[in-house]
């Protein structure tokens, strides 16, 4: 078998990850599903006690108490359509206090360097709300993480990347921390590494992601233009245009658009010595002041055609047939999902040769019978005895632009026209032999950043992939902007700011190259809003205003930076006062299930209406009715007053409701109360109290449960991590389904 062990020397994936999204090409797509090529391994050249040595040496903390038999290597090797270096993975798991705990390991190259880790614990309730590590613990673990696995040691901790904590308080606190590769202290673009650290000290997740270190120069820091010429030149020339841009809010089920100033999506940024720009394209001596965007077709070329399981299959033969493959591809199986609330047909495919196989899958739109994805994986197999190396000379740049515009004619007719031609060249990929092109798709006039089709093409003129992601906009704002150009540009060059990065651009020999890459409040991820003028940064967390309290300040500011307790002012909020059904109800759906506002309204089937007084049209209403899918809400047997106040007995049996120990609770008559106000708990909710108050949900005071009591916002909030806890324990028993 031919092995593969050197990465290629320029990708459309690393394209995206050099340039900031503001200002790469890539910014204005969604990244190509990145799937990986599974081979059978036909040689022991390496085996499980190899990559075991290798994670005992580099991890006993992590791997010192499993043995041998609690690992698993899989049986065939992967690679990735772009990246022809060989991995291999171990799979772990074993019992730790009768809990499993599991994970798995990818090793990549002939050095077996660990590439992706990921880590699944017994137990998470020492991560859960409050965590037993702080953010600044957390970074150190990272850290020390990285000086054990990396290559190298000039990986330096990134300030751009911010650390999440979940939504969800029934989920583990995660710090996430990014470390870029650094040459003469320089930041290497394309070079980095991702570690999550758990709230309770424990690695979650590692990855790497860099090209090979065999391939690597770096162009020499002498003659670099100031850092302050570089910041002038680019306020002078650097225009913004114009753009939608895809907002994915962790409220909604769908994405929405907005309206905003960005750079071009050419420019990457100036070249530090020869003071040219730098794009996408190659380096310029003056930047185009607007990019035509001009239409694949002016219409439909087609009208949306329906298709079968069947005519896929069809379809799918037909297209491998074309190019000409047929002899090692077999259709395994065909069936229908949703994806994006859109109907698709997965056909799934492999290629069989004389030493085992590997497979992907086609997917088309159901309802218009046009092409989504499609990966021809068949150049990257190993040569078979028989078969030649391609030796076909690179095609001309013109001709790729056409068989490009051909393919997306033929297999998409029906939105064809919602996209652009291609303003940006092709990037070749020389260890492959594809040139990728991207086609912007455009609304009103206007580049949708977010939202592209992708198409590659080899040097023989053939489809190699083709791939755009299904998004189902509905809402378009209108294209007027209230901010003018001019006072975008104003703002723009009031907050921009440079950093010089190594960057490998389109240099097919993987040199990497010295840019100024323009910043905007120290981030190179940015958007100024075209109606507010608000320069924002959609990988930025916005940390939410605090609110101080005696005994409960720690849990109320996490469930708002959750957004689980909404607090309009700060200053004026008071925990203390009693919560309303339908807030208490938000924040307890909001706290242990990822919630959307608008769950019922794209729903093909007639809304449900559980309480006659809370219609579609009530601003509770997807609570209501979530809180009732879930079980919390029983319409039979409940009275709903959403502006009425919860009472401490109301709340118990809501608690209880979501650990699904209803059947129990309503057994009344096996349980004591031990409270003194036993007497004032009314007799259906006496189970429900028992309960709550033995798990320690509820406290009492001096004995006393007040049942008929309002609940205040910092009870709520006290009570509800204790729930949080209650759910992680039944979850790690596989007990709890939410």
């Amino acid at each position: 078998m031919k092995k593969w062990t050197t990465a290629l020397g320029m990708s459309i994936v690393s394209l995206g990850l050099l340039a900031s999204p503001a200002l790469a090409e890539a910014s204005v797509n969604p990244k190509e599903e990145r799937v990986p090529i599974y081979v059978a391994m036909t040689d022991e050249s390496v085996t499980k006690e190899q990559l075991i040595k290798i994670l005992k040496t580099k991890l006993p903390e992590m791997f010192a108490t499993y043995s041998d038999s609690d690992f698993q290597m899989t049986s065939m090797s992967y690679h990735y359509a772009d990246d022809l270096t060989t991995r291999y993975e171990l799979m772990f798991q074993k019992k730790v206090n009768k809990q499993m705990e599991s994970g798995s390991v990818s090793f990549r190259s002939d050095n077996l360097e660990i590439e992706h880790l990921y880590f699944s614990p017994a137990s998470v309730k020492d991560a859960l709300f409050p965590g037993k590590i702080t953010e600044e613990q957390g970074r150190k673990i990272a850290e020390d993480f990285v000086k054990k696995v990396a290559s190298s040691s000039n990986y330096v901790i990134s300030t751009e990347t911010p650390s999440y904590f979940s939504r969800l308080i029934t989920e583990p606190i995660t710090y996430n921390y990014s470390f870029t590769s650094t040459e003469k202290n320089i930041p290497i673009q394309d070079q980095s590494m991702i570690v999550s650290v758990l709230g309770d000290g424990k690695i979650q997740y590692f990855t790497q992601m860099s090209p090979d270190q065999k391939r690597m120069s770096f162009e020499e820091t002498t003659n670099v233009v100031t850092k302050e010429a570089a910041l002038e030149k680019m306020k002078d020339q650097l225009n913004l245009t114009l753009q939608y841009t895809v907002d994915y809010s962790l409220t909604s089920s769908k994405p929405a658009v907005k309206l905003v100033y960005l750079p071009a999506p050419n420019v990457i940024g100036l070249h530090a010595t020869s003071n040219k720009w730098a794009t996408t394209t190659g380096k310029v001596d003056s930047l185009n002041g607007k990019v035509a965007l001009q239409p694949l077709a002016p219409n439909q070329l087609k009208e949306p055609s329906p298709i079968t399981i069947d005519d896929a299959k069809e379809i799918a033969k037909q297209l491998v047939a074309s190019q000409g493959n047929t002899t090692k591809f077999t259709i395994d199986h065909a069936y229908e999902h949703e994806m994006n609330d859109q109907a698709v047909i997965s056909v799934s495919y492999s290629y069989r040769y004389r030493n085992g196989s590997f497979g992907s899958s086609i997917e088309f739109n159901k309802n218009t019978g046009e092409l989504i994805s499609y990966s021809d994986f068949y150049s990257p197999l190993p040569l078979e005895d028989d078969e030649k190396e391609n030796t076909v000379p690179r095609l001309e740049k013109d001709k790729v632009l056409a068989a490009a515009e051909k393919y997306v004619k033929e297999l998409a007719p029906t939105s064809v026209h919602e996209y652009a031609k291609a303003h940006t060249d092709p990037v070749y990929d020389k260890e492959s032999k594809v040139h990728y092109v991207n086609f912007p798709r455009i609304k009103n006039g206007l580049i949708v950043n977010g939202d592209s089709l992708s198409v590659t093409i080899d040097d023989e003129g053939k489809l190699k992939s083709f791939y755009r992601y299904p998004l189902d906009i509905e809402e378009w704002p209108d294209a007027s902007a209230t901010v003018s150009g001019e006072e975008a540009k104003k703002l723009f060059a009031d907050a921009l700011d440079v950093k010089l990065v190594y960057h490998r651009l389109q240099n097919e020999d993987g040199k990497y190259e010295l840019v100024y890459v323009p910043t905007v409040k120290g981030q190179e991820y940015y958007q100024i809003d075209a109606n507010s003028g608000e320069i924002v940064s959609p990988y930025v967390q916005t940390e939410k205003a605090k609110v101080t309290h005696p005994t409960a300040e720690k849990e109320l500011n996490y469930l708002i930076q959750a957004g689980a307790i909404e607090v309009k002012d700060p200053k004026t909020f008071n925990a203390d006062t009693a919560i309303s059904q339908g807030q208490a109800l938000q924040t307890i759906i909001k706290s242990i299930t990822y919630f959307y506002e608008d769950y019922y309204a794209y729903r093909p089937e007639q809304p449900p209406v559980s309480f006659d007084e809370i219609n579609p049209d009530h601003p509770y209403y997807n609570v209501v009715e979530t809180a009732t899918r879930l079980g919390i809400l029983n319409p039979l047997e409940d009275e709903l007053n959403i502006d009425q106040k919860v009472t401490n007995e109301q709340l118990a049996v809501w608690y209880i409701r979501t650990l699904g120990l209803e059947q129990a609770a309503k057994h009344a008559d096996i349980y004591q109360l031990t409270i003194k106000d036993a007497a004032d708990v009314d007799p259906e909710k006496i189970g429900y109290v028992a309960i709550s108050h033995v798990l320690g949900l509820q406290g009492a005071e001096q004995s006393m449960f007040l049942p008929k009591k309002e609940v205040t916002y910092a009870q709520l909030a006290k009570s509800i991590i204790e729930l949080a806890y209650e759910i992680a324990e039944k979850r790690n028993s596989g007990s709890y389904y939410y």
